[in-house]
């Protein structure tokens, strides 16, 4: 194989001379056909000799398995030279023949297994050629993988495994985005296997969001045009029914129609039923735990078709045990919220003494400080439990920490929400009263009155009338508009800001520098050494990135339509606002995805996982809300005979409010059952009022949508052949290590010298 670099567009095929890639490689950001990446530490502890050894036993296994590959190019580079940091970069690229044996190898079990087969004509796209090998590093031996698992065990010294930015296509696609076409995430998910495909360098996952964001942000669209004419045609804060209902019919509507269409576009995609445990790849930890890891796997099978019921079982059996953790956690995080909530809500309204201007910032600084510790302690807390459950594939373990994470972020997002709607404005003066109180009495023992404990005259019923239904319109406001254009900046700007900074302490860049690489007059290379180390420091600036996260952009999404389903009956222009926002967050993700993270590499999916059942619960408590809320803040008439409250005033003359303000004493359980009674009731039939609406809508969805298409039935003739199933042996190839070698591809050779330099300098 010639050692010149290939062009761009064939990553793996025999290039032109450097001659003539030189001319153009002011566009080429993969000079050599580089597929994978693989920083190796070589930083050496307190324990330098046993350090040493260790490096060099490591590094031998290392490079002895990726060698026993037949078909891989590799080459070695000295990378990473911080003190304590020190790495090797391993370079991983593949030849045409060896994508060909992999690609046919996943077809044969797809076709065991009766998966619907994929078109795969013509050349590949990056991202499956990316998928193919990367799973070859990673599954485990009886899936005729290599078992890397970077970070543990003997591969503890293997970092990660990361693929290269692909910067033209990138740049294409980036720009497609922002020319504001809203079909771009469609039309870049319908075939997989096109590489001229405009997506087709991104992933299975990726793909899926986009086309789940795309189809999200399209159906608020309708939503949005009723929610206006809901506000600008009904008085304010009327909470009306029928607004209600039509909130309760478009999630349900959106989470049936989504659940359709990604069944259709998982049989589109040939993707349909390969999460199962006979088809997807196993963890390798999963097969150690089952005793599999010193079997020898059959020629181009998966060996692994039928999981033992008992380990099912035992796994249920765990996932079962995590949920009484999950409760305490969220309980505790519910408790420290809510002391938040009350200090923010009540004692700082109250408080008039010494230092009376700081207590009003002590809510913020104790949820800066303290809820993210929370949080990031059950984070841990759940990575353990989704370990311990032993789940067989990647896909079902991160499925299952999806579900116990998002159960925290939940809280945070919507627990100051439910409780400003359902104790801070019915019962808000009661409390303050009662507050105010209880910190007169326990304040001084000499202090009889308000003024005497520090906290000024006791708060009037007049002055009470602050405590109103605005503040859950200021909230919402803050939830679906403040912080969504914080979370862009987060996105977009500020990692360009630490990146400068980074590069500027490091003493690698200054502004003037960095104005003229935005200006695009960086000068081309003219040597084959200089495109060595023009793509070195691409490698290098990439390593410096995070990995992405899918987590991060679909909470986002699935919080933002709680807050539309759920409270845009408190202000009905939510979803006009989410539209907006959500405009600019497909073109966001997009440039993030391309320029913040690293590239991403996932395995075939065919669902979204955890997050549609997130919807439906979503749903569910949005109508079961929706309906509480109009019981007690619908406009009421009722006529007053008693002697109202002097502490309670009747604010926006509600339901709730009307009965509040005839106590003359704060409400107790017996005066509080004619509303208790009543709500639960109305509780109880807006769930079986969903129940019955989502029987439905999922009815008409699936007559409609599925039955009779082509997508149900192509399913249809493959399981009609699921019991004549067709074994192929696929034999496996023997390559000349020759071809493989030479120019860059220099094997791991620079890398022994590196760690032989190292150790002996040790």
């Amino acid at each position: 194989m010639s050692s010149n670099p290939p062009s761009l567009g064939a990553p793996t095929a025999p290039g032109p001379p450097i001659s003539t890639a030189l001319k153009g490689s002011k566009s080429i950001s993969n000079p050599f056909g580089v597929d994978l990446v693989i920083p190796f530490s070589t930083s050496v502890g307190k324990d330098r000799v046993k350090d040493s050894n260790e490096i060099k036993e490591s590094y031998e296994h290392f490079l002895r398995a990726l060698e026993s590959e037949g078909g891989l190019r590799i080459a070695s580079r000295s990378g990473n030279k911080i003190k304590g940091k020190e790495e090797i970069w391993v370079f991983v690229g593949a030849s045409d023949e060896k994508i060909s044996e992999l690609l046919k190898r996943e077809q044969s079990l797809d076709k065991n297994h009766n998966l619907p087969q994929h078109n795969h004509e013509g050349e590949l796209n990056p991202a499956t050629r990316l998928r193919l090998i990367y799973n070859l590093l990673t599954a485990p031996t009886v899936q005729h993988g290599l078992g890397i698992t970077p970070g543990e065990g003997k591969w503890k010294r293997v970092k990660s495994i990361m693929a290269l930015h692909d910067e033209e296509m990138d740049r294409v696609w980036i720009e497609r985005w922002t020319k504001g076409d809203w079909k771009v995430g469609l039309i870049a998910g319908l075939d997989q296997s096109d590489s001229t495909n405009l997506g087709a360098h991104q992933p299975p996952p990726i793909h899926l969001y986009f086309e789940f964001l795309t189809t999200y942000s399209l159906s608020l669209l309708p939503l949005s045009i009723i929610s206006v004419l809901f506000y600008l045609l009904t008085p304010a804060d009327s909470y009306p029914p029928l607004y209600s209902f039509l909130l309760c019919l478009y999630s349900t509507t959106f989470v049936a129609l989504w659940r359709i269409k990604e069944r259709k576009l998982a049989v589109r995609w040939g993707t349909s039923g390969c999460e199962s445990v006979a088809v997807g790849r196993l963890r390798p930890e999963y097969v150690a735990n089952m005793g599999w890891d010193k079997a020898v796997p059959s020629s181009g099978e998966n060996t692994v078709e039928v999981i033992q019921a008992g380990h099912d079982l035992t796994r249920d059996a765990k996932v079962a045990l995590s949920v009484p953790v999950i409760l305490i956690c969220g309980m505790g995080l519910g408790v420290v919220l809510m002391g938040i909530f009350v200090l923010e809500a009540f004692v700082g309204q109250v408080y008039d003494g010494m230092g009376k201007q700081i207590v009003p910032l002590m809510p913020t600084a104790l949820f800066v400080l303290v809820v993210p510790q929370i949080v990031g302690a059950y984070g841990k807390l759940a990575n353990r439990l989704v370990k311990w459950e032993d789940h067989p594939t990647p896909v079902g373990a991160e499925k299952s920490l999806t579900g116990k994470t998002f159960a925290m972020n939940g809280i945070v997002a919507y627990l100051g929400l439910f409780l400003s709607a359902f104790v801070y404005v019915p019962f808000g003066p009661f409390i303050m009263n009662y507050v105010q109180g209880r910190m007169t009495h326990t304040s001084t023992p000499v202090a009889s009155t308000p003024e005497q404990a520090g906290l000024g005259p006791r708060t009037s019923g007049e002055k009470q009338h602050a405590i109103k239904a605005d503040r859950l319109k200021g909230q919402l406001f803050a939830y679906t508009v403040t912080n969504q254009v914080v979370n862009i900046f987060l996105e977009l700007g500020l990692p360009y800001l630490l990146r400068f900074v980074a590069d500027w302490r490091s003493g690698k860049t200054t502004l003037k520098a960095t104005l003229k690489k935005q200006d695009g007059a960086e000068a081309s290379p003219t040597s084959e050494s200089e495109v060595e180390e023009r793509f070195l420091k691409k490698v290098e600036r990439e390593l410096a990135l995070p990995d992405y996260s899918l987590f991060t952009d679909y909470a986002e999404m699935v919080t933002q339509f709680g807050y539309v389903t759920i409270w845009s009956i408190v202000w009905p222009l939510a979803p006009v606002f989410a539209l907006m926002n959500n405009y600019i967050e497909l073109r966001s993700d997009a440039l993030k995805i391309c320029k913040h993270v690293r590239r991403p590499i996932g395995d075939r999916v065919e669902t979204i996982g955890s997050w549609l059942q997130t919807l439906s619960i979503i749903s569910w408590i949005g109508a079961v809300t929706n309906a509480t809320l109009i019981y007690l803040f619908r406009p009421s008439t009722a006529l007053h005979h008693q002697t109202p409250n002097p502490n309670v005033p009747i604010h926006g003359n509600t339901h709730i409010s009307v009965l509040l303000a005839t106590y003359r004493s704060p409400p107790t359980l017996q005066t509080l059952l004619p509303v208790l009674i009543p709500l639960g009731l109305i509780a109880l039939a807006a769930s079986h009022g969903f129940l019955v609406l989502r029987w439905v809508v999922d009815g008409i969805a699936e007559r409609v949508l599925w039955r009779g298409s082509e997508e149900e039935r192509k399913l249809q003739k493959l399981k009609a052949k699921s019991g004549n199933v067709e074994q192929r042996v696929m034999e496996k190839r023997i390559y000349d290590l020759g071809s493989l070698r030479g120019g860059f591809w220099n094997g791991g050779e620079e890398g022994a010298r590196e760690i032989g330099r190292v150790t002996k300098a040790e």
